[in-house]
């Protein structure tokens, strides 16, 4: 049985139901959908139509940002005086694309332009006063800052004093002390009155390079896309245009970077979306700011030489490769912490590793907030001294807030609610860890409560079909604000399930339908096994398509499950001890003395199963004490409990089933051995009798039990002798050589079956007999 991670909540008709009828009939979309539309705020026909076809006149005129007028001004300047210009960027992907993007555009209009993407390790994140003064030294001018900068004052300070200007431009949250006497160009710049102010670091780049080209320039928006969709900005308002006019010209192929990487992914352009970035193409561009020199990004996004982007794809896919191979070894670690007694009980977690590679600890860190649902900072130190890390929060923590006002523990900090970065001393770690600890509880978080789960709507199966997935992907790109819907699919029978993946991580399922639909769950390799074939679910996922030859399929992505009717549980055993009988359930024996001996024993009942048959069984736990003499028994009896809350299996039974079962011939040989030596002195001789006729030692038991019984020979004194009359006796009528058949046919139907396909054969019998 498999219990729901969330508490379910399926999404209410809306107030406004003539407007969902009114946008359901003019934008020909689901009712469900339309609905969706409305609850997250679509207010009117035009809203929808706006929003199901983004338009350039939905993204607002880059003049009404914060000093854009300003820091045009001053590249204009720079660029009709032949200064150096330095673009000073990130080592994300929405640094990277940020930076390309400054670059191809102040390259074109012929300026003497640079860039330098900081190294996490030497430089850290944003401005790095050290880094600036060697690009000063190398004649830099006029640096411009991209998806970094605003936590920058001392740094920018000390560069203004030495004659250099700085042109910062970002959308990090914004600190107490700013920099001063330079543009800033922020969405949300206190005072500013610029609409939307989600705008991710290549988001306001763009913006300035509209600005300083007095056009649109539509060829970068492939970039915007990227970036905007990797930092996981809100994909609503002028963001939505901006990213589905992106991935639109990113399946132009017009950047030979982005296709060879989309080659080494497998991935075709026409099939781009947000899904092909979030998963395919930024973990490889941050794969290179995790491991060493993001520069390299930047030179793959802006190169047009066919040769050398070949080559600089297969180096991008290789330091991902090194980086999913690190974050593995790293993850069980980060586990095994969170894991601990005192982790359990806390809310919130700081987790850290002397050694750990520092630029893979973000992913480490939302690794464990999946798995805990606790926000998680992780950390590693190389010295002993200064650790530095990434913290990841979750749903109703504000994580910056947390963190930002206890900067005295740290020695550099930055981030946003649900994401951070920071460094600080060692000696300092009981205390953050003490100070996240009090947030939880001023910010009245509780990591123990079951989240909530927004169900868009409830389908049958017979509606998830390959017309509707095309219809809900109308609502993409999906993200921040316009989260993909996930729904609430069957209840529906499970037909196929099994462990895919090279190390057996994920679980497919396959729900039986006029045409099957798969579902298909990543990192969930116990899921399988609680779901058994003949499994009834009910299973909460987000839609998609799966093109394979030719065919195309709905598909689900799991997000939940939970199966319904009786749950299984398999505890077979070989022992029965006293302490197993101390639940009140209902003990069921089918062996009549083994039941004598346990009836007044037991916390519960202890029937048989004929009376077991004759009772009303609603809600209650069942256990299988024994094993039948035959697995017919067990599969007439099982029906009965469909209503049980739960059906246990121990199956004990003193008999074993043999390696193998001898044929007649080797019980014929055996005979014709005892004739000839007539007297074996059996506990000291017989494995020289199974060695001499090379059998295994439990057929030569099992068959001189049936001779026993046959009247073929006796044993006295442990001395076995031949008789010398024997009445005539077919051995395949004895007791003991049924019993043993009987146990040989348990043994393949039931107690030799591995775990998934013993849940399987047992869930079959339930639901039909």
């Amino acid at each position: 049985m498999h219990n729901p991670k969330y508490q379910w909540q399926t999404l209410p008709p809306v107030d406004k139901q003539n407007l969902v009828a009114e946008i359901s009939d003019q934008c020909q979309l689901p009712v469900a959908l339309a609905n969706l539309l409305v609850a997250r705020g679509i207010d009117s026909l035009t809203a929808a139509q706006h929003f199901l076809k983004p338009q350039l006149q939905d993204i607002a005129d880059p003049h009404g940002l914060h000093d854009i007028d300003a820091a045009v001004e001053r590249l204009e300047m720079a660029v009709a005086n032949g200064e150096k210009i330095t673009i000073y960027g990130d080592y994300d992907v929405d640094g990277l694309t940020s930076t390309a993007l400054m670059y191809e555009v102040l390259t074109g209009i012929g300026a003497e332009v640079n860039y330098y993407i900081p190294n996490r390790f030497t430089d850290g994140y944003g401005p790095n006063l050290a880094a600036y003064q060697r690009l000063i030294e190398q004649g830099t001018q006029l640096i411009l800052t991209v998806d970094n900068g605003i936590s920058g004052k001392d740094e920018i300070a000390a560069v203004k004093a030495q004659g250099i200007d700085v042109v910062v431009t970002d959308h990090h949250s914004i600190p107490a002390a700013l920099p001063v006497d330079v543009p800033i160009v922020h969405p949300q710049y206190p005072g500013s009155e610029y609409p939307g102010g989600d705008l991710s670091g290549v988001g306001v780049a763009f913006k300035v390079a509209w600005a300083l080209l007095e056009e649109f320039p539509t060829e970068v928006l492939d970039l915007v896309a990227m970036g905007e969709l990797a930092d996981l900005v809100d994909v609503t308002g002028e963001n939505r245009a901006l990213i589905k006019l992106g991935l639109q010209q990113l399946q132009t192929g017009m950047r030979p970077g982005v296709t060879e990487l989309l080659k080494l992914a497998k991935v075709k352009l026409a099939e781009v979306d947000e899904q092909t970035i979030g998963f395919q193409l930024a973990p490889r561009l941050n794969a290179l700011g995790r491991l060493g020199d993001a520069n390299l990004g930047v030179e793959l996004l802006t190169s047009f030489d066919d040769e050398q982007v070949v080559a600089l794809a297969q180096q991008v896919d290789a330091a991902n490769q090194e980086r999913q191979r690190i974050v593995k070894e790293l993850n069980q670690q980060a586990d095994a912490q969170a894991q601990t007694p005192a982790n359990q009980a806390r809310q919130t977690l700081v987790i850290n590793g002397d050694g750990w590679h520092q630029g893979v600890l973000g992913i480490v860190a939302s690794h464990v907030v999946a798995t805990t649902g606790k926000p998680t900072i992780v950390l590693g130190s190389e010295d002993g001294q200064l650790a530095k890390g990434s913290g990841r929060g979750v749903a109703g923590f504000d994580l910056f807030q947390a963190l930002d006002q206890h900067r005295d523990l740290m020695t550099s900090f930055g981030g946003h609610t649900m994401a951070c970065g920071l460094s600080l001393p060692v000696a300092n770690l009981d205390q953050l860890a003490q100070a996240l600890e009090q947030a939880s509880q001023a910010q009245g978080f509780d990591a123990t409560q079951t989240p909530a789960l927004t169900v868009a709507a409830t389908l049958p199966m017979a509606s998830v079909t390959a017309d509707l997935v095309t219809q809900i992907q109308r609502l993409a790109p999906f993200g921040p604000g316009n989260e993909e819907p996930v729904f609430e699919i069957g209840p529906a029978t499970v037909s196929q399930s099994l462990l895919i993946g090279q190390d057996k991580r994920h679980t497919k399922l396959q729900l039986a339908a006029a045409t099957p639909v798969d579902v298909l769950a990543f990192n969930e390799p116990k899921l399988a096994p609680e779901v058994p074939v003949e499994s009834t679910v009910k299973v909460v996922g987000t839609l998609a398509l799966n093109r394979w030859q030719g065919r195309v399929t709905p598909q689900i992505f799991y997000t939940d499950l939970a199966t319904t009717g009786v749950q299984i549980t398999d505890a077979r055993t070989r022992q029965l001890v006293p302490k197993m009988f101390q639940s009140t359930a209902t003990y069921v024996v089918f062996d009549d003395r083994l039941r004598e001996n346990i009836d007044g024993n037991a916390a519960g009942q202890v029937v048989s199963p004929t009376t077991l048959t004759a009772t009303e069984i609603v809600d209650q736990q069942i256990i299988i004490v024994d094993c039948p003499p035959q697995a017919s028994q067990l599969q007439q009896l099982l029906p009965q409990l469909a209503a049980a809350s739960e059906v246990v299996f121990w199956l004990y039974t003193h008999h074993q089933a043999l390696s193998t079962f001898p044929p007649r011939s080797q019980f014929v040989g055996l005979y014709q051995f005892f004739q000839q030596v007539q007297v074996i002195n059996v506990n000291q001789q017989l494995p020289a009798v199974a060695a001499q006729l090379h059998l295994p030692q439990d057929q030569i038991i099992f068959m001189i039990q049936v001779f026993i019984e046959a009247g073929f020979v006796i044993i006295k004194d442990g001395f076995l002798k031949i008789v010398s009359a024997p009445m005539h006796q077919d051995i395949t009528a004895t007791n003991r050589y049924q019993v043993q058949v009987a146990m040989q046919s348990l043994y393949q139907q039931l107690l030799g079956l591995p775990g998934h396909q013993f849940m399987r054969q047992v869930q079959t019998w339930l639901n039909h007999g």
